[in-house]
């Protein structure tokens, strides 16, 4: 199968079953929107709809430290409807290790 994304990257996806941090990785930032379900840090499970971040506006400046190899950045798209005045506020890291659900363009990966 082949995912063509709205900005004309294609993805070829080999098995609906690989679910790997790499291509998670890649995945989602070509994809533009997405759905996704993780276990948020406290243990409870959260689904929510975001995108990659592609823009200066929701950063606050300075720079992220540590590794952060495990971690995806992704703006919160309910979170900046609910503030679209303060875009910072809408920024979130999710873990990687913890997703448990993909949807990209109607295409749904199951941990």
């Amino acid at each position: 199968m082949i995912l063509t994304f709205n900005n004309g990257v294609k993805m070829k996806i080999i098995s609906k079953h690989v679910f790997t941090r790499e291509n998670m990785k890649a995945t989602i930032f070509n994809c533009g929107i997405f759905s996704v379900g993780f276990i948020k840090k406290d243990g409870t499970e959260r689904y929510m709809n975001c995108r990659s971040v592609s823009n200066d506006k929701f950063f606050k400046g300075g720079e992220l430290k540590g590794n952060r190899e495990h971690l995806i950045e992704v703006i919160d798209l309910d979170a900046l409807r609910k503030n679209p005045t303060q875009p910072t506020k809408a920024w979130r890291s999710i873990n990687l290790n913890s997703i448990f659900s993909l949807k990209i363009g109607g295409q749904q990966w199951v941990k």
